[in-house]
């Protein structure tokens, strides 16, 4: 039976710390930090090493929808989507199939932020013109960011449930549809 708070899943704890970290570093080199600072510098090698550690966490020790094989969106994913939003039905565990596609969007252009602002510092990449690189990886960045914070809102209007809530800490609840599984 469903239950009235609408979500059953949530992202185990190094997904959720992850996930806010590196939102925390965005946040942070996007809007609070000078470029150039050595905090700013900093930030941008902990963005690196924390989806590294996402990316180890996915191929090693995760389970379930965080593994990185379940990111890889298929056409079933989109067809369960448009369902799902069709019927205002609770979303499934996991990431729906444009979802997946953020992830990978949003972890690439992170990686090509932090790089391009380290590669500026380097003669070649001084050559090169990597502050310019630098500076349209943190607009279409932000833009990301943007997309995916109207899209987590939509979806969770569109849906009736708090996705947000997912990546909150607290307990895992057991799956709303029986045929999901919670793979913590």
């Amino acid at each position: 039976m469903p239950s009235k708070k609408g979500n059953a899943f949530r992202w185990d704890t190094v997904v959720r710390f992850t996930h806010w970290g590196i939102a925390a570093v965005c946040i942070s080199n996007l809007w609070i930090n000078e470029a150039g600072e050595q905090w700013h510098e900093w930030l941008g090698y902990t963005a690196i090493a924390l989806i590294s550690v996402r990316l180890g966490w996915g191929l090693s020790w995760a389970k379930g929808h965080a593994r990185l094989a379940a990111l890889i969106p298929t056409g079933a994913d989109f067809r369960q989507q448009a369902q799902e939003m069709r019927e205002r039905l609770p979303p499934a565990p996991g990431h729906h199939g444009s979802g997946k596609l953020a992830v990978w969007a949003l972890w690439l252009v992170v990686l090509a932020t932090a790089g391009s602002g380290w590669f500026q510092n380097t003669e070649l990449g001084f050559e090169l013109g990597a502050s310019d690189w630098h500076e349209w990886c943190t607009w279409l960045l932000q833009g990301l960011l943007a997309l995916h914070l109207l899209a987590i809102g939509y979806t969770s209007w569109r849906q009736r449930s708090n996705l947000v809530s997912r990546m909150l800490p607290g307990r895992s609840i057991r799956a709303l549809n029986p045929s999901h599984t919670d793979p913590q």
